[in-house]
Formats: C-alpha cells, structure tokens, sequence
C-alpha cells in the first residue's frame, strides 16, 4: 500500500574564508526550522557541516546525555511529529564518531550511523571509524546513513543494497556528483543528500534527480511513495498493459528508459506493490540479474 513521506535535505552554505564556526552552524539550522516548521515535512536530513564547524572532538555529544545538537534536533523533531537525521560528533563506549543520529517523531533515538570511512584526517584528529552500514527502522522508513568520504566505497553500497533501505540519507561536506546517483540505484532506495557543495538533492531508485536546492532556496524537498517494486523490463514488460488496464490509477509505472528498469508503485491502501508484482509475476531486478549470473555461469563452466 501507499506509503508517502515528504522528505527535505537542508542544504549548508560555507564560505570560502574558512572563518565560519559554531554559531553560524546553527543560525542556518534555525533558518532552515522557520521554513519547515508546520509544513507537514516527514524526514529532515542535516549536512555533515553542522558537526565540522560546530563541534570539535572534544565536544562530542552522547545519547544520554544530549547536548545542544540533539537537543536542537529533537525539539524539531517533536514540534513537527517529523524524523530527522542529524550530523553530529556522537560519543559511544569511549569513541568519538562522525555520525548521524536518527530523531524519531517522539523524540527517542531509534539508531545511528557512524561514519564508516573517516578521512586521514578525521581520524588523526580521534575519529574512530564506524562499523559499516546499518538501517534503522523509522515512521519514515527504513532509513540507512552514509557520510561524505563514504561515497567512495563501493563495498559500503553494496552492503546497503543487501539491507534494503528506504531512504539513503547523505550527509556531506562534498557533493560527489554522479556518485550520488549511482548510489541511490545500486542501493534501489531513495537518496536524500544534504551537502555543502553544488546543490543538496533528492534523487529517486532509478539514480534519477527528483528535486534541488538553489540560490533562492536551500531546501531540496520532495513527496516520495516508498512503496515500490523495482523491475527489469526483459520478462516483465509485456504485463505492463496488462497492470495498467487492471489497476489503472490504483498504480504507477515509472520507468527509466536509458536503463530499461521501471519502478512499480503502489498508489492505494488497498495493496503493496510487492502484492502485485506476485499477482503478475514480474521478475525483482535483482531476482533477474543474479539468475542471469548463475546461469551465464554455469554454461561457462559447463561449455555449454
């Protein structure tokens, strides 16, 4: 069935001198609060500036004992009855993370990420790397982390592809321009980024840009249905009419032509996307791929 979550990625305005610091961190949060306050946001992902210029190591706050990151965090998150994900240094058992802590809608801590590939100088500066990727359940979805020099390591989405997360949430002091993209459709999940270069975005499983920040508005924000059902065209594409016809309005096919995968979106209460692929049988695009590995294999290593 349906599931609608309107999602915003607050972009972070840095300046060239370098001479910014803890203070203007949280003027833009506050800024980037009186645009959303009230407007019925579900997901609000926070740039990894907030953490490096508002905090030094030494400052690293804790889920016990909150400081004023995570207090600013979750009384927005209680204001809104909204999931954020916040930037912040998180310490945990003795360690100093680059993490982002999950705020639920009534203020609890249902999980956190830590950042998986600090940079050299991260951890010079006793940044302790985190353990890998890692999914939390939210009323947002399932939300997986990924933070800035992570985007570079393709062994970490592969490790999110096998958890199936909802919404990817990117929170970075670099862009990484169609890294971003390749992420979101080598995970098959949204992909929220809040950065600090070029523009924050919101881009769909399909590796497709569904929205931006700008000059005129640092906010990227988009309504998404997560309820979906990705699908290669080879062997499902002939259905397509068929669903149509059946369903009509009831759901949506959208598809990425260039790549020749559709996303299958349930847009009733009444049944999930995964319900319908199984009414018609369509084929998972990983269910297709990987059977098409194994039996590539087998005739390679059989010779026939």
């Amino acid at each position: 069935m349906s599931k609608i979550v309107d999602v915003a990625a607050v972009h972070f305005n840095v300046s060239e001198r370098g001479d910014q610091g803890r203070a203007e961190a949280i003027r833009q949060f506050r800024e980037a609060e009186n645009r959303l306050d009230g407007t019925g946001v579900d997901l609000v992902v926070t740039c990894e500036g907030m953490s490096s210029l508002a905090q030094k190591v030494s400052e690293a706050e804790s889920l016990d004992a909150p400081g004023e990151l995570l207090t600013m965090y979750r009384e927005f998150a209680l204001r809104n009855a909204c999931t954020v994900a916040g930037s912040v240094k998180l310490s945990d058992a003795g360690s100093v993370f680059n993490a982002l802590v999950f705020i639920a809608p009534d203020g609890s801590f249902p999980g956190w990420y830590a950042k998986s590939y600090p940079t050299p100088r991260e951890m010079e500066r006793g940044i302790v790397p985190g353990a890998g990727a890692a999914v939390t359940e939210t009323p947002a979805g399932r939300l997986g982390g990924v933070i800035c020099y992570d985007l570079n390591f393709d062994t970490l989405a592969e490790e999110y592809r096998s958890l199936q997360p909802d919404i990817l949430c990117f929170s970075s002091m670099f862009h990484g321009g169609h890294l971003q993209n390749s992420w979101a459709y080598r995970a098959r999940s949204f992909f929220v980024g809040a950065v600090k270069d070029a523009c924050s975005s919101v881009i769909d499983p399909l590796g497709r840009e569904i929205a931006e920040s700008c000059y005129y508005n640092r906010i990227a924000r988009a309504r998404i249905n997560l309820d979906r059902f990705i699908l290669h065209q080879d062997r499902n594409i002939e259905k397509f009419p068929l669903i149509r016809r059946k369903y009509r309005k009831e759901i949506l096919i959208d598809t990425n032509s260039r790549l020749g995968v559709s996303l299958l979106y349930s847009c009733t209460p009444e049944r999930t996307a995964r319900e319908i692929a199984d009414e018609f049988e369509l084929v998972g695009l990983d269910s297709l791929l990987n059977s098409s590995a194994e039996e590539a294999d087998r005739k390679r290593i059989s010779g026939n």
